[in-house]
């Protein structure tokens, strides 16, 4: 979701009497939410805080609140509008990637109104590729593009969509018909990165099992595992997690790293590094060994990390050392 990172309760704006009582009755929907009445002023603060915004007022006012703080549909928090009877509950903004859609229908139910929904794939019953692409966890590269081919759904278009990095037996909604080959493809699912440009949805399916020496500093994390990728050809937008050894929780070059691209870190311990190493016949350092009780890091990281996101997987990149880095990389397959 696009509002992801505001993380402040829901703001609910009201102006008369009536519309007090009602943001009372909304507020009991959501946990900590703030009724508060409205003046321009706190409405941008609340903008700015919390990826929920509801408006108890007329229309006019909500929009000419809000015009001059719209930014980006991605980052735009979810708008619904109510009449201070209550009787109905408006999508305004962020129908879809904000959520605005859902938050009126929960709304709505909560407090016996009908829900008034405008976007175009919801009124016509299809899908809304932005929603389906966050259900199934896939990274959107390009959401100019993907306008373009939710027109094409919403105008009875098929999409062709080349998928990679997915089971075979999932299923894709109407509109999106699966072939065989890139050149064929309107839409490409996959971790790994084409020359034709068209729109890509990343899967988060690769694990990047990195060992490092003491004090490695991000930046040189990150030149090796990009420089890594780019060779091979896959794209960063599909890691899943990166995976160590225990001993580098405080490692503070890896953990920037993690942090500084929205990633996940797994640590797993020596003997259970061991034993993966032992069952995938990894051939071990006797100076990582020596140095963390380890025969290997990087690939049975990968490995393990891998596993926990589904049985069948595959390794891309055993190990490969730079600098002060060695890496290795697998595949998840998902079963969506």
């Amino acid at each position: 979701m696009n509002t992801e990172s505001k993380t402040a309760p829901a703001a609910i704006f009201y102006i008369t009497k009536n519309g007090c009582e009602l943001a009372g009755r909304v507020a009991d929907l959501f946990p900590a939410a703030e009724a508060i009445k409205f003046n321009s002023a706190l409405f941008a603060k609340k903008w700015a805080e919390t990826g929920k915004i509801i408006c108890i007022m007329a229309t006019g006012i909500a929009v000419r609140a809000m015009s001059s703080l719209l930014e980006d549909k991605k980052t735009d928090p979810a708008v619904v509008l109510l009449d201070e009877k209550g009787d109905f509950v408006i999508s305004l903004l962020s129908g879809h990637i904000g959520g605005a859609n859902a938050l009126a229908k929960k709304i709505a139910d909560g407090i016996g109104a009908r829900p008034v929904i405008t976007t175009a794939s919801d009124v016509q019953g299809k899908v809304a590729l932005d929603m389906w692409a966050e259900a199934m966890g896939l990274y959107v590269e390009d959401f100019e593009l993907l306008k373009k081919m939710s027109a094409r759904i919403v105008n009875n278009k098929d999409i062709k969509v080349k998928v990679e990095g997915l089971s075979n037996n999932i299923k894709l909604p109407a509109g999106l018909v699966r072939v065989k080959t890139v050149r064929e493809a309107d839409m490409i699912i996959s971790h790994r990165i084409y020359k034709k440009d068209v729109l890509y949805l990343r899967p988060k399916v690769l694990c990047t099992g990195i060992g490092c020496n003491r004090g490695t500093t991000e930046k040189e994390i990150a030149d090796v595992i990009g420089s890594v990728f780019e060779r091979v050809g896959l794209s960063m937008r599909s890691i899943s997690t990166l995976a160590s050894i225990d001993l580098k929780k405080d490692e503070k070059g890896l953990v920037a790293f993690a942090r500084d691209n929205g990633l996940e870190i797994e640590f797993y311990g020596k003997d259970e590094l061991n034993r993966t190493a032992e069952e995938h016949n990894i051939k071990g350092s006797a100076a990582v060994q020596a140095a963390t009780g380890a025969v290997a890091v990087a690939e049975p990281a990968a490995l393990l990390a891998a596993k926990r996101i589904s049985g069948k997987f595959s390794v891309i990149i055993p190990k490969e050392k730079k600098g002060n880095v060695t890496l290795a990389i697998t595949q998840a397959e998902l079963a969506l």
